[in-house]
């Protein structure tokens, strides 16, 4: 339709050019030269009835066109929206993701000043270990020791709180009598073994004896475990 429409426009500028050029040429060379209506009007009319039939559809396309153009338009604007507001989320993205970096930075740094407390912590632990089972050493060494000694004091102390004699076969008869009426070995390991229990015939290093179980608990010995 818009060549048709094309082809009517030329015909009627034909025509009208024609119609110029012949009045021009009539007003010039003072001739009696006349309008060729084979050639105006078929070109005029003919160019007036295309521009008329293809008018409408020239319209609609128009519209369509003025119509596309608007749509256009309305999508340029919704992309442009589109856009802007991406651009917002693309900042606030940024911003979350600096956020997150400085957490995770702040984070590594505290895990390492706690790897390094947890370290020095450790380190404290095995000097008070080794210090623990260094004292345990010298406390177990201080009770053998103890242990050892409380015979000699109590033999000391005995033979200082019994009478003076001359008589050493009275001595040796109250010694004896001791041993025979006291038969509760005590040994180094602050153990005391009864008579007739396990480890009392093994029992040698007796450190000291005893007449009852209570004697020997209250002077810090304990019944074997089994």
């Amino acid at each position: 339709m818009e060549s048709l429409m094309g082809i009517g426009f030329l015909s009627i500028m034909f025509s009208i050019g024609y119609l110029l050029f012949v009045f021009i040429r009539k007003f010039f060379s003072k001739e009696d030269k006349r309008l060729s209506r084979k050639i105006f009007y078929p070109c005029f009319i003919g160019g007036l009835l295309l521009m008329f039939i293809t008018a409408p559809f020239t319209d609609q396309q128009t519209y369509s066109a003025a119509k596309k153009s608007e749509d256009l338009t309305a999508e340029v604007k919704e992309l442009t929206s589109e856009k802007s507001n991406l651009q917002k989320e693309q900042k606030t993205l940024k911003q979350q993701i600096k956020q997150a970096q400085e957490k995770l930075t702040a984070t590594q740094t505290e895990n390492k000043a706690l790897k390094k407390e947890n370290e020095k912590l450790a380190k404290e632990k095995d000097k008070l270990t080794k210090e623990k089972k260094s004292l345990t050493e010298k406390l177990a060494k201080a009770e053998i020791k103890s242990g050892e000694e409380k015979p000699e004091l109590k033999e000391k102390s005995a033979s200082a709180a019994a009478p003076p004699s001359n008589n050493n076969d009275s001595s040796s008869q109250n010694t004896a009598q001791s041993n025979q009426e006291c038969k509760i070995k005590g040994s180094v390991n602050h153990i005391y073994h009864t008579p007739g229990s396990t480890y009392y015939n093994r029992t040698k290093n007796v450190v000291q004896w005893f007449c009852s179980e209570k004697e020997a608990q209250a002077a810090g010995y304990r019944p074997p475990k089994r």
